[in-house]
This record gives C-alpha cells, structure tokens and sequence, in this order.
C-alpha cells in the first residue's frame, strides 16, 4: 500500500515548486508553522455497525503563504506536511484496523483581521478548504488488509481562530486554534464484500503556532 519514495518525493518538489513561485510573482509573506493535532474518525457503514476506534496527537508542520488584498483580509495558502490516520471497528463482524495515512496539504482560505485590539496585536479569523494529496499510507500492523487502497486526496474545510503579533518589522507570530473536517471518505476499495460500504473521514483538531518573515 506504500507510495514509492521516488513519486512522494516528486510530488512534494512540485508542491514546492508552485509555492515558490507563487510567492516570487507576488507579495507574499512566507512562514513556519508547527502545529500538535489531534485527529479522529467519522465512520460509518450501511448496517450502522463500524465505529471509530480512538483518537490520537500528531504533529503537523509546513510552510505558509499570506497574499495581504486589503489592511483587514488575505489570502491564506501554503504547503503542510499532515499525518492522519484511519483507525475503525465493527464488533458485529469482528475486526478493528488501523492504518497511518499522511498527505501534503495545500489549504486556500481567507484570513478576516479585526483592528489592534492591544498594541501591534490583532485577532483574526480563517475559512475555507485545503486540498490533501496523499503520499503514503501504511497498515499498523502487518495483519491488517481489510482495506485494500486509500483515495488519493482529502478535501477537508478549514476554520480557525487566532491572533498575529507584529514582533518587528518584518516578523509575525501567530497562534490559532482550527478545527478541519474532511468531506472525502479516505477509503477507495476494501478487500471484503462485506464492509464494501465503509466510509471513513478524518476530523482534525489543532493548535497552529508560527512565524512569518
């Protein structure tokens, strides 16, 4: 189920590629982000009997891209490494599966600021959707093969809340608080005709913290 190193590499190269160039075509302020996130399951299936089994903490991290269109909003982009998982029971057929599934990120929201609300401190809020392109995926344990391949991209919806602190003339740090709920069922095909309709889609709860220069 592991996506070759040489096609993962190329596909984060290319990522990178376009962000770049985007931010050397604009005004664009790049940044850091380093973020802990909590990341569960919404499972469900026909018979209602799968279930989600559990929640864990990752940690994500990535650039950032931040286009200013106005003094109070921007658009908000980027590259983010994030870790996920597909983690899922069903007592009434006897499994329980966990697989690790990670993706690169590109998010594309606007950030909505209010005035200083303390000197060089400003609150902002975010929203919009990210497009999820997966570069590996992989059983917990070796036993496991209910499910037989994964969608290659997640499209989740992005909120969040925050606030940005102007800490010279040119650096900003942020923290935020965002919430992102994948709309795609992660799973593309399982191996039993049984649990053939089994959907599974992330929900990922973070706290972002970075800098911008």
């Amino acid at each position: 189920m592991r996506i070759s190193n040489k096609r993962s590499k190329i596909k984060f190269l290319f990522c990178l590629f376009l962000l770049f160039s985007v931010a050397a075509s604009a005004q664009v302020k790049l940044g850091l982000k380093l973020a802990p996130v909590i990341i569960s399951n919404r499972v469900v299936n026909d018979a209602q009997t799968a279930k989600n089994d559990g929640s864990v903490v990752k940690m994500s991290i990535g650039l950032i891209a931040d286009k200013p269109l106005a003094e109070t909003y921007m658009l908000s982009s980027g590259l983010v490494y994030v870790p996920k998982r597909a983690a899922f029971r069903d007592a009434d057929l006897g499994f329980s599966e966990e697989y690790n599934v990670q993706y690169l990120q590109i998010p594309m929201t606007v950030k909505l600021f209010t005035n200083e609300v303390a000197p060089d401190l400003k609150v902002y809020f975010q929203v919009g959707a990210g497009l999820e392109i997966k570069v590996f995926d992989e059983a917990l344990d070796p036993s496991y093969n209910l499910v037989e391949s994964f969608n290659p991209v997640d499209i989740p919806v992005i909120l969040a809340s925050g606030i940005e602190y102007r800490a010279g003339l040119s650096t900003t740090i942020f923290a935020a608080f965002s919430y992102q709920r994948g709309l795609t069922n992660v799973i593309n095909q399982t191996t039993s005709a049984t649990i053939d309709d089994l959907a599974v889609r992330s929900t990922v709860v973070s706290i972002d913290l970075g800098v911008k220069f």
